[in-house]
Formats: structure tokens, sequence, C-alpha cells
């Protein structure tokens, strides 16, 4: 398997290494909703607005406890810096 093979990740057979799978169900929505706040271009100054996208979190999603927010914004957070701002 080489790194752009994108049948890598159906065809792997090794463990799982997250371990927090519940969140990916609220993955797609958190970046949609934290989109306008951690964009580069869009935030004060032109920096996000990285403690508003966090307390939009807390907000949107009240069930989880701070640590899976915590988990949530990193992953929506690389999401934005590596994917969107490049």
């Amino acid at each position: 398997m080489t790194n752009n093979d994108p049948q890598g990740a159906s065809n792997y057979s090794g463990n799982e290494r997250r371990a927090h799978r519940h969140l990916r169900e609220y993955f797609d929505n958190a970046c949609l909703i934290t989109a306008p706040l951690l964009a580069a271009h869009r935030g004060m100054d032109g920096a996000p607005m990285h403690l508003s996208a966090l307390q939009t979190l807390r907000n949107h999603y009240p069930q989880l406890s701070q640590q899976e927010i915590a988990i949530l914004f990193s992953a929506v957070k690389n999401y934005h810096d590596v994917r969107l701002n490049k």
C-alpha cells in the first residue's frame, strides 16, 4: 500500500487507532458551523477566531464533555488549517 492509495483505508486490516470514534458523527457538521470563524481571511483582522469557534461547538453540542469538545475542536481546526487555508 502506498501513501496515495485511495483504497488503502478500506483495505487496512490493523487496529483502529482512534479512541473517540463516536465524535466522527459530529465532525462534518462541526466543520460547517465553524467554517466562518476559522477561515484565515474572515476573522478579526484576518486572524481566525479560535475561541469563538470553540464556544460555538460547546453551545451546539452540550451533550459532549469538555474533553470531547477539545478533541472535536482539534480535529476541526486541523481540517480547516490543512485543507481549507492552504
